[in-house]
């Protein structure tokens, strides 16, 4: 059975394939690479999975591993293990530190993994890149901190060849926000590897569904019907648009201890 760090190998293997595009986007501040797992979970299975991830978890804690996880679970079953990485060839440093855990504790590895079988339909890896220029930043703080979070995901799936144009008036979009009052954070992140590009993923969290809608409510009458006019331009674009919940999994999620 593939696992979550030796199926990095795959990962691996298709960037020897693929061209050094994103290089520059690498060497600017503005982006931030995820490795992203996504898992579709078994509704039948969904005990049984979280059951597995909690060992996987411990198993990596107990290993030291030296790289942060989030986990989120979607409304439509789906897993996704979020790892921030500074670069492609991080993915090689990780999937050798898979390696020597396996080689290390052979037996518990095995049991570990072992938990998993059966609980998911399907495992699909995707690198992200977080966008900093074009994200919004709320200017003011909702959330109370350390609470599980509810995330709002709206995926833009664009027309190939439009990435001009899309540049464009995003850098419009920023201008028009320059002097607004942004009340709700958006987070936005292109599809970089393994997902249906051009993709921009635009990514909003809350305490929970209520707040989310609220904030969301206050967002668009604070913008104004201009913002709407955006909105409008950008569809023109759009091939396909996907929107799903999810929930942050605090007690699966991991941190490295710092040194």
């Amino acid at each position: 059975m593939r696992t979550k760090i030796s199926s990095v190998l795959v990962v691996c293997l298709i960037l020897g394939i693929l061209p050094l595009a994103v290089n520059g986007q690498e060497q600017e501040e503005q982006y931030q690479l995820i490795l992203v797992i996504d898992e579709a979970v078994k509704p039948s299975m969904q005990q049984q999975y979280y059951e597995a991830a909690k060992k996987y978890i411990a198993f990596l804690k107990d290993n030291a591993f030296p790289y942060r996880i989030n986990i989120y679970w979607t409304g439509d079953d789906h897993v996704y293990w979020s790892m921030p990485i500074q670069n492609y060839a991080e993915i090689d440093r990780m999937m050798e530190r898979g390696n020597r855990m396996m080689a290390e504790s052979p037996d518990r590895y095995k049991a570990v993994t072992e938990a998993f079988k059966g609980t998911y339909e399907s495992t699909r890896m995707c690198v992200y890149a977080f966008d900093q220029k074009y994200s919004m930043f709320a200017q003011e703080e909702t959330m109370e901190s350390g609470e599980d979070n509810f995330i709002f995901f709206d995926f833009y799936y664009f027309e190939p060849g439009t990435e001009m144009e899309l540049n464009q008036l995003l850098d419009e979009w920023k201008a028009f926000l320059a002097d607004k009052k942004i009340v709700q954070a958006w987070e936005f992140y292109w599809g970089m590897m393994g997902t249906d590009n051009p993709l921009l993923v635009m990514a909003a969290s809350a305490k929970d569904q209520v707040e989310f809608w609220q904030e969301n409510a206050r967002m668009w009458e604070t913008l104004g019907t201009e913002a709407e006019t955006y909105v409008q331009r950008m569809m023109k674009y759009v091939r396909k648009q996907e929107q799903k919940t999810a929930w942050f999994q605090k007690e699966l999620s991991y941190a490295p201890a710092e040194k």
